[in-house]
């Protein structure tokens, strides 16, 4: 085997330390990969993989290498596969290097604690999850650590597989850690990657109470956690603690820009699980394609990165708070009466940039001269917001804004040192000068002038020395290998002076240089050379400048960031005909001429508004039926949708609402099979059903949409009625609740459950045509038309006339079946239901129904199966059949 270069001892070394990490390993102007990670990299990337030398095995050693410069548009498709990459950088210049360049992994990049904005596709939050459990007692805990954001939780809880996966659905992180006992968990580790997380798994330690507690104090310089609610937490505490500790050994550096911890709890907001976020279609729509025909697409008109990032925390996690809630809508409401002000507000918003990654970036240290400018214009639009805001007197929101962006004052002086210090257009790179204006600093401006003075005097010496030799076409040139070099053609050479010095040869050309020329080369070389280093040093002055004042700075980050979202929902307001909604502590639920907000604006000739009012005592539990396509689901979501708005702090789209709080929302609607682990349609929705039906409390609300049509009609109707009953009564006050159903007969249970109201989709018929009214109105209905939506989808009319026809023999209760074997048709009553249930004592089969006991079931349960030997049993069960069919021939069959 070959001796291993110093070169490659590095490499050997950096893989040891990150054996679960991709190697981007420096080299020159190259990150080069080796072994099997260059060809994972050649396959991901789609670059070329070749050979260089022998491996440690003695076997050509695979290479696939990329530019560094263009390492931004390569790392970020690794990320979003799950890769983690460890970045090993030369960690010494190469000029002044004794002997092979130093280096090492500074950093590791994984999905969840990216900081480059290349990362970033939009302004989400991109969190780490941290998942620490111990008996039934969970920790979890959300690090965006590109804008500073820190959150944790707790939850006791038997079961947690629920709870886990609402939060993932609420929070979206991009990566997940927790220890080896629950990645031993199948069911969730499958649910965390079926809602696109990646899991990693880390060492136990990593979760220890007592180690993360002890980074929690460092990080925060605090000698309790109490001020941050979590110190009695044990599982959060350790969730937490792993987190941080997971980012900080990932990027090898502290996170100074991580300042806070804030724990919250359910019992804040509003819950919606991960169900109820993809069939209401929240914040994605539910095949997740985009936010377009979603809830959160609807009302995103922000201005500003931080103002998305938090419109989507409200509609993720609504208020339960009265006060809270009108606190929002206060603010929301003045904008929207004041237009010019809304106006003036979010033109100014507009100049504002993504501050909390800005303020990461420059904590982080790989801010760059354009982000300090992005940062000053974003400073640069508050006291314009501050003026615009005068008159906000008694809008208490509001008014805490003024306050507090009008405390940080000495923001303004930071603007103005960035304005000072940076040229208005700065070069991407930090390295390479050309950042800091003229006048800033007197030393650079000597550096400058003689620079300057020096390329002028270049510029002089060439024309000089065309005069002396003749060669018209001779040139000075420059480049970082040679220096300065006087160029001559071929065809010109014999006229070269003898004091010309050969350089280098060319195929075209010769290069010279003179003793004057090189003279002159250093000292512009060196004047650049330390222009470029002094400049670098003064932009990290200023970013040591502003890092002093990141507190400031993310307060002021946040604030413009509500405000952006309380401007854009008096705009969305104004632009969708919204009102305010009050608000009641109650049950109650007024809605008049309620709309859909996503629909409304999509279906063709108009939406067709619709009431609703419910409450706790007689109009609790809305029975909803009606043909298939009339607009039964529309109905409901929107009734949630206004609810989970008016919650949120929005205006809602109807022209009176009175919303008492909803402290869930639960939904079953939709058929999804989830056959990756096993489970059918029926089972997902009895799956769906048994959370709703365990977890329901007086002040939810609750969405069923064709409960029981995943199995047989008797079943299904059965389980329907049953969840009815059980839902009315439940905690003897009952839940509200919308059911939309085909099963015509629950109708009847308006008669004997107080809370219980029939409602239905009332639709127009006009001979063979169908006119759906999209209105719902009082009272029940007793037909589903869906053979008339199957015609109007383009079921073949053989099969549609021919189904009409067995509906009206079903309904006329008369079935015709070719039940003789000789080819005669025989006639028998039709049956309630699809299936033979032997025990249904209102069953009318094999009898009639005259009030008569059915003379099968009498003979059933007088026998005595103790003292039947098997084929006795198999005889009376066959024997019994004959008589319930009435079909003396069965045994022919």
């Amino acid at each position: 085997m070959e001796k291993m270069t110093p070169a490659m001892q590095q490499y050997y070394a950096a893989k040891e330390e990150h054996r679960d990490a991709l190697i981007f390993f420096r080299m020159g102007d190259f990150y080069e990969s080796f072994g099997e990670d260059a060809k994972t990299i050649a396959k991901e990337l789609e670059i070329t993989l070749t050979t260089r030398g022998k491996g440690r095995d003695g076997e050509k050693m695979p290479l696939a290498g990329i530019p560094y410069h263009a390492i931004d548009n390569y790392l970020p498709r690794l990320i979003k596969k799950g890769y983690k990459v460890a970045i090993c950088e030369q960690l010494e210049d190469p000029r002044k290097a004794k002997g092979v360049v130093k280096r090492g992994v500074v950093r590791v990049v994984t999905p969840g604690t990216a900081m480059d904005s290349s990362m970033f596709t939009d302004a989400s939050n991109n969190y780490l999850m941290a998942v620490y459990g111990e008996k039934d007692e969970y920790g979890l805990s959300f690090l965006d650590i590109s804008t500073g954001e820190f959150l944790v939780t707790q939850f006791t809880d038997s079961a947690p597989f629920d709870r886990i996966a609402s939060e993932v659905a609420r929070m979206s992180p991009s990566e997940c850690i927790m220890p080896p006992s629950l990645k031993e968990d199948r069911q969730l580790c499958e649910r965390l990657r079926e809602l696109k997380v990646i899991i990693h798994e880390c060492d136990v330690d990593l979760f220890d109470p007592a180690g993360a507690e002890k980074t929690l104090l460092e990080q925060f310089r605090v000698s309790t956690l109490e001020g941050m609610g979590c110190s009695e937490l044990r599982s959060a505490v350790a969730s937490a603690g792993a987190a941080l500790r997971y980012a900080t050994d990932t990027q090898k550096r502290e996170l100074s820009q991580v300042q806070s911890l804030n724990t919250y709890f359910d019992s804040q907001f509003m819950v919606l699980d991960a169900i109820t976020l993809r069939n209401l279609e929240i914040i994605r729509n539910v095949r997740g394609e985009g936010n377009d025909s979603s809830l959160m697409g609807v009302l995103d008109e922000t201005k500003t990165p931080m103002g998305k990032r938090l419109l989507q925390k409200w509609l993720l996690k609504p208020l339960i708070s009265v006060d809270a809630i009108n606190d929002r809508l206060d603010a929301v409401a003045w904008l929207h009466d004041n237009t010019l002000v809304r106006f003036d507000i979010r033109a100014h918003l507009s100049f504002v940039k993504d501050m909390e990654r800005l303020v990461g970036r420059v904590m982080y240290g790989n801010s760059n001269a354009r982000d300090l400018v992005s940062l000053k214009r974003s400073l640069e639009a508050v006291p314009q917001l501050l003026d615009s805001l005068m008159g906000c007197k008694g809008v208490g929101i509001l008014e805490d804004i003024v306050s507090q962006l009008s405390s940080f004052r000495e923001l303004e002086e930071l603007a103005r040192l960035i304005d000072n210090a940076i040229v208005e257009e700065p070069p991407l790179s930090v390295r390479d000068g050309g950042m800091i204006r003229s006048g800033y600093n007197q030393q650079l401006d000597e550096l400058a002038d003689l620079s300057k003075n020096g390329k002028q005097w270049v510029a002089k010496f060439q024309q000089k020395e065309r005069d002396r030799t003749g060669i018209r076409s001779l040139k000075v040139g420059y480049n970082k290998v040679f220096g300065y070099y006087l160029e001559v053609t071929k065809s010109n050479i014999s006229q070269v002076p003898d004091d010309y010095i050969r350089k280098q040869t060319m195929t075209n050309a010769e290069r010279f240089y003179t003793p004057q020329l090189k003279e002159r080369e250093s000292a512009i070389l060196l004047a650049d050379e330390k222009m470029t280093a002094l400049e670098y040093e003064l932009l990290c002055d200023i970013n040591s400048t502003v890092a002093s004042h990141s507190r400031q700075l993310q307060e002021t980050a946040s604030l413009i960031g509500m405000l952006d979202v309380l401007a854009d929902l008096a705009e969305v307001a104004a632009n969708n005909n919204y009102v305010r909604p009050a608000i009641a502590p109650d049950c109650r639920l007024l809605i008049r001429d309620g709309r859909h907000p996503v629909v409304e604006n999509t279906v063709p000739g108009g939406f067709v508004p619709n009431d609703t009012e419910m409450d706790c005592s007689e109009n609790q539990f809305q029975l909803i039926t009606g043909p298939n396509m009339a607009g039964k689901s529309t109905y409901m979501r929107q009734i949630a949708m206004i609810v989970i708005m008016a919650q949120a702090g929005s205006f809602v789209p109807a022209s009176h609402a009175l919303v008492g709080i909803v402290d869930r929302v639960f939904t079953r609607v939709g058929a999804f099979d989830d056959l990756a682990s096993g489970q059918s349609t029926f089972m997902v929705e009895m799956v769906e059903l048994a959370n709703i039906l365990n977890n329901a409390t007086p002040k939810s609300l609750v969405l069923l949409d064709e409960i029981g049509r995943g199995t047989s009609t008797y079943d299904g109707y059965s389980i329907a009625k049953a969840v009815v009953e059980y839902i009315h009564n439940k905690g003897r006050v009952g839940v509200r609740s919308l059911f939309a159903t085909h099963y015509h007969q629950l109708t009847d249970m308006a008669a004997n459950l107080k809370r219980v109201r029939n409602y239905h989709i009332a639709v127009k018929e006009d001979g063979d045509d169908l006119v759906f009214l999209r209105k719902i109105v009082p009272g029940a209905t007793d037909r589903s038309y869906g053979i008339h939506v199957a015609r109007i989808a383009g079921v073949p009319h053989a099969v549609t006339n021919r189904a009409r026809e067995i509906l009206e023999d079903i309904e006329n209760e008369c079935v015709i079946s070719d039940d003789d074997r000789r080819g005669r048709k025989k006639q028998r009553s039709s049956a309630k239901y699809t299936q033979v249930i032997l025990f249904d004592q209102n069953s009318s089969y094999g009898a009639e129904d005259t009030g008569k006991k059915n003379p099968v079931l009498e003979e059933l349960t007088r026998l005595d199966l103790n003292t039947m030997t098997p084929l006795e049993a198999m005889n009376k069960l066959h024997d019994l059949k004959g008589k319930l069919c009435g079909d003396e021939t069965h045994n022919d069959r």
